[in-house]
This record gives structure tokens, C-alpha cells and sequence, in this order.
């Protein structure tokens, strides 16, 4: 089960760590470009990070799965509830994240180019700051799980 954590803490690194790199050194970085190159950098980067970060969440739930069903005890408990609220989370999580990746980034995108007005780009600071939010979080609520366990 050793390994498991360790896989399971790694592929958090990985998400976490990616995420905050992102937020805080990422896209400032890509905000001085301007025009076309600015939107090339943003679509690069999030088309690099979404395998590796991506594929740390995949991780991160095949992993989890095994790790609570050895702590899960029959019954209600304080371990039960806080991992209900972690699941909940990172659902939460992955879905802001979609929106963020996959829906609001290129309506933004097709905005820009097509020189229309950028109606989504608060909707998408404000999805992504949620993501971010989330994304701190649930490795929070993992380090309660492991003091809660039995």
C-alpha cells in the first residue's frame, strides 16, 4: 500500500505544483506578448501541461480509489465525511477544470481572433481562480484523511 501513497502523493506534486507554476509564472509571462504570438503561447503551454497535468488527475483517482477503500470503515465516521467532501471536491475540480481548459479558453480564443468583444474573459479568471482554489484544497482535505484514518 506504501507504493500507492507514494504514487498517489507524487501524481498530487504534479497537479499542484503544475497548477501554481501556471498561475504564478505561466500566464504573467505569456500577458507582455501581444497578438497572435500571446494566444500561440497560451495554446502551446495548455496543450503541453494538459497531458502531464491531466494525466496526474487520472492518477490521482485510480489511486485514491484503493487508498480509501483500505481506511474506509462500515459505519458513519469523520473519515467517511471528509472523504465524501474530498470526491465531491475534486469532481468539482476536474468539471472547473474542463470548463476552464476546454470551454472558456477557446470561446476566449475565437474571441480574440475574430476581434469580437472578450465577453468570457471574466468568466474564465473567475473559473480558473476556482480551479486554483480547489486544486489547494483537496490535497488538504488528503492530509486530513490521513490523520482520520483508523
Amino acid at each position: 500500500m506504501e507504493v500507492v501513497v507514494v504514487i498517489h502523493l507524487l501524481a498530487a506534486c504534479v497537479w499542484v505544483g503544475g497548477s501554481i507554476a501556471l498561475v504564478v509564472a505561466g500566464v504573467p509571462a505569456i500577458r507582455i506578448l501581444e497578438g497572435e504570438s500571446r494566444g500561440r503561447a497560451m495554446r502551446e503551454i495548455g496543450r503541453r501541461w494538459r497531458r502531464l497535468g491531466y494525466g496526474a488527475l487520472v492518477v490521482l483517482a485510480v489511486t485514491g480509489v484503493p487508498l480509501a477503500q483500505h481506511d474506509y470503515a462500515h459505519g458513519r465516521s469523520p473519515f467517511q465525511t471528509v472523504l465524501w467532501v474530498k470526491v465531491g471536491l475534486a469532481v468539482g475540480l476536474v468539471l472547473f477544470s474542463y470548463l476552464h481548459n476546454f470551454v472558456l479558453g477557446p470561446r476566449l480564443q475565437a474571441e480574440v481572433r475574430e476581434g469580437r468583444p472578450q465577453r468570457t474573459r471574466p468568466t474564465l479568471v473567475v473559473v480558473g481562480w476556482i480551479s486554483l482554489a480547489l486544486t489547494l484544497t483537496v490535497p488538504v482535505l488528503g492530509a486530513v484523511l490521513s490523520h482520520l484514518a483508523p
